[in-house]
């Protein structure tokens, strides 16, 4: 892709973790700027994306975030206006308030992750095959150490 690659060299658990962990965290940002659009931010998406799979709470949905609730809230309430999300009760408890994914919000959703696709595939697509099958080794790891 670029300047040629040296050839792969025995290294330690500690170095390794370290450059896969700058590369995760680079290749993260990009796919999240290159999904950026005036219709969704980064953290819009990750609430998407978060209530994609049913109903959550604020509290949840902060605590998945790591953020703390009133800055959860404001973004909850910047996608209840551009209707993405609608809020109802919580049937466990009614003093909560579940955040819900509406179709355009699931639209939404959907075209920022086709834009990070046609990203990460058009980055793909410039590797050798040889790198492809190295890359696809890599996915393959990188999803079974996080599972």
């Amino acid at each position: 892709m670029g300047a040629p690659r040296k050839p792969p060299r025995p290294i330690g658990a500690g170095p390794l973790a370290a450059e896969l962990r700058v590369a995760v965290m680079r290749t993260s940002r990009r796919l999240r700027a290159e999904a950026a659009t005036r219709e969704i931010s980064p953290g819009q998406y990750s609430v998407l994306a978060a209530v994609m799979d049913g109903p959550k709470t604020v509290g949840q949905l902060a605590a998945r975030e790591q953020i703390q609730a009133p800055s959860m809230t404001r973004i909850v309430n910047a996608l209840a206006q551009a209707a993405f999300v609608t809020r109802e009760e919580n049937p466990d408890d009614k003093r909560q308030v579940r955040v819900r994914i509406t179709d355009s919000g699931s639209a939404a959703l959907l075209r920022a992750r086709s834009k990070r696709t046609e990203w990460l595939a058009r980055k793909v697509a410039a590797l050798t095959p040889q790198e492809r099958a190295t890359l696809h080794e890599a996915a393959l790891i990188l999803q079974e150490m996080s599972a």
